[in-house]
């Protein structure tokens, strides 16, 4: 059975405007780490879900929950979590009970986990509750053939068997592990994934010996530094930001007036070589959901910035920087709701066969773009990104939770399209959304 984390911190944390985050839609209010810098670091006793198994086995919150099975010293702000009750029954690897961490990762790249790790010293001098498992619940591919190779490239879990003495300050933080085992001892490895995509992922801890107990953990790039002594400050957590990613993305192409291109991998902008409407001429279509800011529209939260990200693939001309233009569809128009799989110029009544750009300008927030952003070809297979105070107020003024944009340039040069990756590429990112969320006055809402 689920419960939901209860709202009680270590003294060390200090958790501000707690009665507006409750405020906040539950997509919003859900316990999700934010990672800066490539590190993301989690008290273990503030927790995004658990799950008990079918005996009633779970991980309970030392003190608040129970006393615990024997006695860990310094735990950072005097709580930790341990799996309960230990009477010798263990787990396996993604069984249950396990205890749920989701983090929002905005740095890709291949991340290390370390524990601050412990277990009940009075049974067998710690040995019988000193092993568990770590996986991340969005990245698998089977443990079929051998650990590295191709048909099993990643690690479906990890088993983590430190050496434990009751005292998390002795060796606080472990990283030695083994993929895919579950064994009497695991070491050879480091506890290392790569997250090749912006978004949240889910740190889950599972069970090999009950009573075994995790203090902290910290998820960070594997090119930076261990953590030492008590470890870097716990990570902000949700709601300060939030990323959403394209729920539909396409483009329209003059000459295509039946042709719908929301399936492909890429998104192109183009424009001919005069100042005339051509068949060459193409713009993009985002679509993106916004029904988690519900709770947002009151006097205490607010959406303070927003950023429009996208994985830029090529620049249609290799010679002139030039600017691709962001506008926001009105609420009034058919097109700002598109399906991808049959958005047309003949369907759309945001496109305009009379405007070399192929925007219908009354069908547009403003009847103006929101603003632009200049694209090179040294960005070529890099994120380009757009942000305005515009683009905060069309999101600031949504009512049906759904913000659909349209991306067009007015540079006329027809030796190529500008290319950007759909959410359809699975070699870079789809477009993406990263909202700050704040006091109405700007404010950010943040718990460190």
């Amino acid at each position: 059975m689920s419960s939901v984390p209860r709202m009680s911190f270590p003294a060390h944390v200090v958790f501000v405007a707690l009665s507006a985050c409750l405020a906040v839609d539950a997509a919003l209010a859900d316990i999700v780490y934010q990672e800066s810098g490539g590190v993301v670091v989690g008290e273990a006793e503030i927790y995004s879900s658990r799950t008990n198994n079918t005996s009633g086995k779970s991980w309970l919150v030392i003190p608040d929950e129970s006393a615990g099975a024997g006695t860990n010293l310094n735990a950072r702000g005097g709580a930790y979590v341990q799996a309960l009750p230990d009477d010798g029954t263990g787990g396996g690897p993604l069984a249950n009970p396990s205890i749920y961490y989701k983090m929002q990762i905005f740095t890709p790249g291949t991340y290390r986990l370390y524990l601050r790790q412990e277990g009940n010293m009075l049974i067998g001098n710690g040995g019988n509750s000193d092993s568990m498992f770590a996986d991340i619940v969005e990245i698998k591919d089977g443990t079929a053939g051998v650990f590295g190779s191709a048909t099993n490239a990643v690690a479906d879990w990890y088993e983590f068997t430190p050496t434990v003495d009751g005292n998390f300050a002795t060796t606080p933080w472990y990283t030695t592990s083994q993929p895919e085992v579950n064994q009497a001892g695991a070491s050879g490895f480091s506890a290392d994934w790569t997250i090749k995509r912006e978004g949240t992922y889910t740190l889950r801890l599972t069970v090999r010996e009950d009573g075994c107990a995790v203090d902290a953990w910290v998820f960070q790039l594997s090119s930076l530094p261990a953590p030492t002594g008590d470890g870097p400050a716990m990570s902000s957590l949700t709601p300060s930001r939030v990323l959403t990613q394209a729920v539909a993305d396409t483009y329209l192409k003059r000459s295509d007036t039946t042709t719908a291109h929301g399936g492909e991998t890429d998104l192109l902008i183009k424009n001919d070589d005069t100042a005339n409407p051509s068949g060459l001429d193409r713009n993009v279509y985002l679509r993106f959901d916004l029904s988690a800011l519900a709770g947002l529209t009151n006097s205490t939260l607010t959406v303070t910035n927003a950023t429009l990200r996208m994985d830029q693939l090529s620049e249609g001309s290799t010679t002139t920087n030039h600017a691709i233009y962001v506008a926001a569809i009105a609420e009034n128009a058919t097109a700002e709701l598109f399906d991808e799989a049959s958005l047309t110029p003949s369907t759309s009544d945001v496109w305009s066969d009379s405007n070399d750009e192929g925007v219908n300008f009354n069908k547009i927030i403003g009847n103006a773009p929101l603003g632009s952003f200049i694209i090179a070809s040294s960005n070529n297979g890099k994120t380009v990104t757009f942000s305005s105070q515009a683009l905060v107020d069309a999101i600031r003024a949504d009512t049906d939770g759904v913000l659909s944009l349209v991306l067009y340039r007015t540079f006329d040069n027809p030796a190529g399209a500008d290319d950007f990756a759909s959410k359809e590429n699975t070699s870079y990112n789809a477009p993406r959304l990263v909202l700050d969320v704040g006091h109405a006055r700007g404010t950010l809402i943040m718990f460190q």
